[in-house]
């Protein structure tokens, strides 16, 4: 509806030149040349006054982004996201169209590619200008990028290798040899998770008689340690963070598995009030410590007060209720485990010094002010090598991006998300859950619902977390209402990364749910606040200055022999290709197995009907039994590892 016969015609016409190997036709040339001038004033603003082109990317707009719209206002995430992202955050003024206008996203798109192979190798310079006009229509995040399932014959991909190609065109519409590590089964993860190799492995090993073995690798023939005495063991751990999800592992995790050998009662200071409360007990922040270390945090994140000021309040206001605490826990932001660190040395800190438990689960330099994160991180460097503390990621990519930055090689210990209580149990067969989008997604319900459209007979329908939420609003939203008993009762699940992995992901994939993801996570996975351009620098190395001193130093990676690759990415700009395809294998998404990878929205479509469920659930389910067995057998060792320092309040 609304569109000129002519889009069809081009469509035909260009989709027959790609087969053909990108064939030159001067009659596509023209029709091609035609669509770009007549249809110019709608990502080029300037154009509709002058006439002119657009001269630099500051000058491209997204006035396109109605047209999308007028075809979405059953969409409450179009709004939420999109309208916000474009318009309101940018204060750019947006205006509704009433009628269709004839303009076709991909079509211009298309029009645009068509015109760079045929300038090449000629005229580079309107090549690229070409290429990266296209490049724009994909939008920030890649957030108008279903160009697989349309009928248009070029692609994100065929696009991003041809700006970063220069003056040569290569015909690629997806990545050659493109899989994920999950597809071949778990080994892969695996080694991800062994802790040989790190830099807890250089520690001494808990236990006795001989010794816990190292999480992930191999046991001696027999092994026990304090946790197998007479009596349990007791240890209070302090906690806090400003979100609950590694924290809360930790109490899920120990609570319920080893509770039977040690008496561990974690003291939580959560400031995420709307998710503390999901465990038990209750990691929520109270009373005078909610409002100080929300004080702590507001510091932190607005960057109006030195660190040492923040350091130094800490200390007065905290240290008489850590030194009762047997071990000290942080994890997000890392810069809360430099608070820890300081206290343990300042006047009046509890002797012998309390070990730290940094469970990181979002990059390292996140809350750190410009002209203290050198600081920051020799701080979490000497933190992580000291042989008192134990420093893990929640994630593989984190892991891997605290190499990069460091040198410091950390273990994973994995999230399995069991606070949910909940199981696979389909009895909404006919309804899909679909999950919080982000910017990244906030087109994808829209294009969801014109597919559902498009096909009346189609036995699914799809609901939207957000709208189960409430659906009368397009504010955002946070569950407070809906059960994870509710949740896994759908048929399956359909995830649209915003991050290299998301709570949602480990909860759900621990109720052994069918997770369906889009398989090209080269631009879906690499976005998010684990890979923020922002946090990428400084990055440090061994042997300079203000890192001398310590015989670990010696063990932190030089710059050669890290990945070469940096794992942080700006929405905003071109995507590098060839660095997000490294990367995207060390997402969740890509390493689990038994995930399963649509193509397209009609791929998914078709596999939503197709695929054995009940098998791919049993698949997850065994997998995930194989992994919670070491996962509980490397917190016993976290636990271990804290007896074994012997500073509790309690010994003799």
């Amino acid at each position: 509806e609304g569109w000129p016969r002519e889009w069809r015609a081009f469509r035909l016409a260009a989709a027959e030149a790609v087969e053909k190997d990108f064939a030159r036709d001067a009659t596509l040339e023209t029709m091609a040349a035609k669509i770009e001038e007549q249809w110019r004033p709608w990502v080029c603003p300037a154009a509709a006054e002058t006439g002119d082109i657009c001269r630099s990317s500051g000058e491209l707009g997204f006035r396109f982004v109605s047209e999308l719209h007028r075809e979405c206002h059953d969409s409450n995430n179009f709004e939420r996201y999109l309208i916000r992202h474009y318009f309101e955050n940018t204060k750019t003024a947006y205006h509704q169209l009433d009628a269709p206008s004839g303009f076709c996203l991909y079509g211009y798109a298309t029009a645009l590619m068509v015109l760079a192979w045929h300038s090449l190798p000629d005229r580079v310079s309107a090549a690229l200008g070409y290429v990266y006009t296209a490049r724009h229509m994909l939008g920030h995040y890649h957030s108008f990028d279903f160009m697989e399932s349309s009928s248009w014959p070029i692609t994100s991909f065929l696009i991003l290798v041809n700006f970063h190609a220069g003056g040569t065109f290569l015909p690629l519409t997806s990545a050659p040899a493109y899989e994920h590590p999950g597809q071949q089964g778990s080994s892969w993860y695996y080694e991800r998770l062994a802790w040989h190799g790190t830099i807890e492995a250089a520690k001494s090993n808990p236990g006795a008689a001989p010794f816990f073995w190292l999480p992930f690798g191999p046991p001696p023939g027999q092994w026990r340690g304090r946790g197998s005495g007479s009596s349990r063991p007791h240890i209070i751990v302090w906690q806090f963070c400003i979100h609950t999800s590694t924290a809360g592992e930790a109490v899920t995790m120990i609570n319920r598995f080893l509770s039977d050998d040690y008496k561990v009662e974690f003291w939580g200071n959560s400031l995420a009030t709307q998710l503390c409360s999901n465990y038990n007990p209750s990691m929520c922040a109270t009373g005078r410590n909610l409002e100080f270390l929300n004080w702590v945090s507001a510091r932190f994140e607005s960057s109006d007060t030195s660190y040492e000021e923040v350091s130094q309040k800490f200390q007065e206001e905290l240290l008489p209720e850590l030194s009762k605490a047997d071990v000290w826990m942080c994890s997000i932001p890392a810069v809360f485990c430099r608070l820890l660190a300081d206290a343990g040395q300042a006047p009046g800190a509890p002797k012998p010094t309390r070990p730290i438990f940094a469970y990181l689960g979002l990059p390292v330099l996140q809350y750190g002010r410009r002209s203290e994160r050198e600081d920051l991180l020799h701080a979490l460097v000497r933190l992580g090598a000291d042989e008192r503390n134990i420093m893990v990621a929640n994630n593989a990519y984190l892991a891997e991006e605290v190499t990069w930055q460091t040198g410091l090689k950390i273990p994973t210990l994995r999230i399995h998300g069991l606070h949910t209580n909940a199981t696979y149990l389909p009895l909404k067969s006919s309804e899909v859950l679909v999950s919080r989008p982000g910017t990244s997604g906030g087109w994808q319900e829209c294009v969801l619902n014109r597919f559902i459209d498009a096909n009346p007979g189609y036995p699914i329908r799809f609901a939207q977390f957000t709208n189960l939420l409430d659906a009368g609003t397009t504010k955002e939203v946070y569950n407070n209402s809906l059960s994870y008993t509710m949740l896994a009762q759908h048929r399956a699940v359909v995830g649209f990364p915003y991050d290299t992995l998301l709570m949602f992901f480990w909860e759900f994939y621990s109720m052994n749910m069918p997770i369906f993801v889009p398989f090209q996570l080269w631009h879906w996975g690499v976005f998010g606040q684990h890979t923020r351009p922002d946090l990428e620098e400084p990055r440090v190395f061994p042997g300079r200055e203000g890192l001398e001193g310590h015989a670990l130093f010696a063990q932190l990676l030089q710059e050669g022999d890290r990945i070469p690759y940096s794992p942080f990415f700006d929405g905003f700009g071109p995507l590098d290709v060839e660095r997000s395809i490294f990367w995207s294998k060390f997402t969740d998404w890509a390493m689990f197995p038994h995930v399963q990878y649509f193509k397209s929205i009609p791929d998914l479509l078709a596999q939503l009907v197709r695929l054995d469920l009940m098998a791919v659930s049993a698949a997850m389910k065994q997998f995930n039994e194989e992994c919670l067995v070491k996962s509980v057998a490397a917190w016993r060792y976290v636990v271990e590892r804290w007896l074994d320092l012997e500073t509790f309040t309690d010994a003799p």
